[in-house]
């Protein structure tokens, strides 16, 4: 069984304007995919699109803002999350005593090492993005 991946980073930001940055399609185009078509609710279901990896299903399991978010998106492009291979990201929110969040990612469900190195390596890169965004964003 391969393990999930488990990343955390402190942020400046409050939980609300994480959760933001996190569900709403205009925000994630700016750290995350470079389009995002989401209906944020239980059961919802989008995609994420990029030009260099093609565009991956999403269908959102939980939603409770601005605290858990968890989708299961799939790892092949243009392939529905129902028919595909998938993987499972959790997103906690937690707000500290100086007004700022913690937040952890997981990620689970990875049938091969290979897909998980990959994604470890895409999400801290893309978690870099974030940051940098929510701290532009925390100025104006």
């Amino acid at each position: 069984m391969i393990p999930p991946l488990e990343l955390t980073r402190e942020l400046p930001v409050p939980p609300d304007r994480v959760w933001k940055a996190l569900t709403d399609p205009q925000e994630l185009a700016l750290w995350f995919p470079d389009q995002a078509e989401v209906d944020v609710r239980p059961g919802g279901r989008g995609w994420f699109v990029w030009k260099d990896h093609g565009r991956k299903a999403v269908r959102f399991e939980l939603v409770e803002p601005p605290h858990r978010l968890c989708w299961r998106w799939s790892l092949e492009s243009n392939v529905a999350v129902d028919i595909g291979t998938t993987t499972r990201i959790e997103w906690t929110l937690t707000k500290r005593h100086d007004g700022g969040t913690t937040l952890r990612l997981e990620e689970s469900g990875f049938k091969t090492d290979y897909h998980r190195e990959s994604n470890a390596k895409g999400w801290k890169r893309e978690l870099k993005e974030l940051e940098a965004c929510l701290d532009v964003s925390r100025e104006t």
